[in-house]
């Protein structure tokens, strides 16, 4: 109204805008989280010196858009604390700088604006974190299944490796029993056919148990797959895998995936990282995985 200080209330409104506005778009998480904290912290300043300075009903609002940000920050139990200490100083500076007749009233009322501001925040944050576990959930069915696909491929491949072991090997042999006894049976002419038939009816199979032991051999499941299935929604981000790992056991498979994917989640979070270097290593039992991203890491306190 006729308050001497409503250039210094406008230039507050002002300031507590510029608070606001990296913080309600996002931009403000590029950074670590005392840099939103911070603003936060600006934020309740102007709106309590706000309320010293200008009686009327703007800078009140200016508590409940603050309170209304608490919840992206705090735990429930720390913005509960802040709202609480906030509505305790707008009663006390309305006691002693306000005109007003009902200080207790009028702050119960904001107060309540808060808390109600708070609550939906709160409801916001965590429709928000139950959609990310989804979607995570998701991605982590959709790895897992490519690795039970790998699996079962496998596994049909050796079976049908060890049925033509199992049929053609014992073929075979009876096969090599009779070109023996033949051998003794012929005229001397023909042994030496009886012979090779004989040695090539060993080598054949032998090929066939050596095809059986390479399928063996070969059981590996690839992970590169299922590490791309964690990350096929998330266009704006770009990951180069290099090396590989001789994995059977689709359990540890599953295990590796998803602290891959922990590894992921955090660049995103915590680095809002945009490329990600996947390196694989192997050597015997030890398993070596390394994530480097271009995110903007953590910064020494």
């Amino acid at each position: 109204s006729g308050s001497p200080y409503i250039l210094w209330s406008m230039l507050g409104y002002i300031f507590f805008l510029m608070c606001f506005l990296p913080i309600s778009t996002g931009y403000s998480r590029r950074f670590p989280p005392y840099f939103s904290q911070g603003l936060l912290t600006g934020q309740i300043v102007v709106a309590l010196v706000s309320l010293i300075v200008h009686q009327g009903p703007v800078a009140p609002v200016l508590l409940v858009v603050w309170a209304g940000q608490l919840p992206d920050f705090f735990s429930r139990r720390l913005a509960f604390i802040q709202v609480a200490m906030s509505a305790l100083a707008f009663y006390t500076i309305m006691r002693l700088c306000w005109t007003d007749a009902y200080p207790v009233i009028s702050s119960l009322i904001y107060l309540g604006f808060q808390l109600f501001a708070l609550s939906s925040s709160f409801a916001r944050v965590s429709e928000r974190n139950a959609r990310e576990r989804v979607e995570q959930l998701n991605q982590q069915l959709q790895a897992t299944r490519i690795l039970l696909a790998q699996s079962s491929r496998q596994d049909e491949r050796v079976r049908i490796a060890r049925d033509l072991h199992d049929i053609l090997g014992h073929q075979l042999t009876a096969l090599n029993l009779q070109l023996e006894i033949l051998q003794h049976k012929v005229p001397d002419e023909l042994r030496e056919t009886v012979q090779q038939s004989k040695g090539l009816a060993k080598e054949l199979l032998e090929n066939i148990r050596q095809v059986v032991r390479d399928q063996r051999n070969l059981l590996s499941l690839d992970i590169r797959q299922a590490v791309q299935a964690l990350v096929v929604h998330i266009p704006q981000l770009e990951i180069q895998i290099e090396g590989e790992l001789q994995l059977d056991s689709v359990q540890l498979a599953e295990q590796i995936v998803l602290c891959i994917q922990e590894g992921i989640s955090n660049a995103l979070r915590h680095g809002h990282a945009t490329r990600i270097n996947l390196m694989l290593e192997q050597q015997s039992n030890l398993i070596k995985i390394s994530l480097d991203d271009n995110g903007r890491g953590l910064i020494a306190g």
